[in-house]
């Protein structure tokens, strides 16, 4: 998910001489205005959510990708993952010739069959920024030629208002706030423009022009009414007790619940809340993965201000909706699983079974990002944490220590 739906402020920042527009080659495409979430659909296809243009462009991304299966990610036994790439921001400015500053990074995505990294960016800030794709081959940053792919392209029926919100946000970022490909379609989650705002696309894949929107109405616990603005921040599409089911969090945070038969289009639906995640947040992303611990499925979810969640596929499928039409319920309250100390994270995304890739916070330089892998269930590194068993002469009750130091 982009992380610009959580700036506060946007600016039409023009990139100073040094850095001119024009310089950049590999990253720009007249076919793109913007690149935010990214999902990876059949045939090496990657989706990227054009908000600025409203569309949805599908590229093949065959030529760019390689088998990353000998990158050593980290160390399971002892906790220890690896920093993949220890200045984002500086390293993909480098080579589009801007400073980090005036990059940002709007969503990551792996390939599930080459475990190839991918991030969708930003060369500059607000609606004046390019485009910029780029993937990590073997821990090395590679910025996409996107003239170079096979792509075609998905107008959305509605485009959105060139307003702001409240507090300066431009409508438009929230045009695409994610996309997830199923069975031949795409369910792109965003706002329609339209009064009843909060939208989500069901769109035929190859495209043929056809796309169905339903407006989803859902109760919001916290301020206790019933909301159809704010959009889908974040979803996924899993099989509960046989049916097709979108999973999804919505801004200030309801965890929410449709079966994809009531996605039909025309018509306005509600949305089951089956769990509100509190208060003054907003949630990044969910996160689909597999507990190879017991093979349990299971979502993260999360968020800017709270840790995250980690809930089991199976309660998602058997809780009780909450109640609607009462009180405010602050949260967290109905399903909220439990809580991971993932905190700091920009975006996530499964590479395996095991380890996950993060953009995160430097927990030691604030103000630069990290792209690092994170060993799942737990989602945590045993290194940067100082604990009784870290001191010398302490006990080593789980024998990490007969194992050498890690060294990449």
């Amino acid at each position: 998910m982009p992380l610009s739906l959580f700036r506060t402020t946007f600016t039409r920042t023009v990139l100073a001489s040094s850095v001119a527009v024009a310089s950049l080659t590999a990253g720009h495409a007249d076919h793109l205005s913007s690149a935010g979430a990214l999902a990876f659909g059949p045939d090496n296809t990657m989706f990227v959510g054009d908000s600025l243009a409203g569309q949805v462009v599908a590229y093949d991304v065959s030529a760019v990708l390689s088998d990353q299966s000998d990158y050593v990610l980290g160390r399971a036994e002892t906790f220890e993952g690896r920093v993949i790439i220890d200045d984002l921001l500086g390293d993909l400015g480098a080579r589009v010739g801007a400073p980090g500053a005036q990059m940002q990074i709007n969503d990551l995505a792996v390939h599930p069959e080459s475990g190839q990294i991918f991030l969708s960016a930003s060369r500059g800030l607000g609606p004046d920024a390019l485009p910029v794709l780029a993937t990590v081959n073997a821990g090395q940053l590679e910025v996409i030629d996107l003239e170079s792919l096979p792509h075609t392209q998905h107008e959305l029926a509605q485009p959105v208002a060139d307003a702001q919100l409240e507090f300066g946000q431009p409508t438009w970022t929230y045009a695409v706030t994610d996309i997830d490909y199923y069975e031949g379609e795409i369910f792109v989650a965003g706002v329609s423009g339209e009064s009843f705002n909060s939208a989500l696309r069901r769109i035929s894949y190859p495209f043929d022009d056809s796309e169905v929107e339903t407006q989803i109405e859902i109760w919001h616990a916290v301020h206790a009414q019933w909301e159809s603005r704010a959009p889908i921040i974040s979803q996924t599409i899993a099989v509960l007790d046989g049916e097709p089911t979108l999973v999804a969090v919505y801004a200030c945070t309801p965890l929410v619940r449709i079966p994809l038969a009531d996605l039909q289009g025309g018509e306005m639906i509600r949305g089951e809340m089956i769990g509100e995640l509190g208060y003054g947040n907003s949630p990044i992303d969910l996160l689909p993965f597999t507990n190879a611990m017991d093979g349990s499925e299971n979502i993260l979810v999360t968020h800017t201000h709270r840790t995250a969640n980690s809930i089991p596929m199976s309660a998602i499928a058997s809780a009780e909706p909450m109640p609607v039409e009462v009180g405010n319920n602050w949260g967290p309250a109905g399903l909220t699983g439990f809580p991971v100390p993932a905190t700091g994270f920009d975006h996530i995304a499964m590479i395996n079974a095991n380890w996950a890739a993060v953009v995160r916070v430097d927990p030691v330089v604030p103000g630069k990002l990290q792209l690092r892998s994170l060993l799942a269930p737990f989602f945590f590194d045993r290194g940067e944490h100082m604990v009784e068993m870290n001191w010398p002469g302490a006990p080593d009750p789980f024998g990490y220590r007969a194992f050498p130091a890690l060294e990449f």
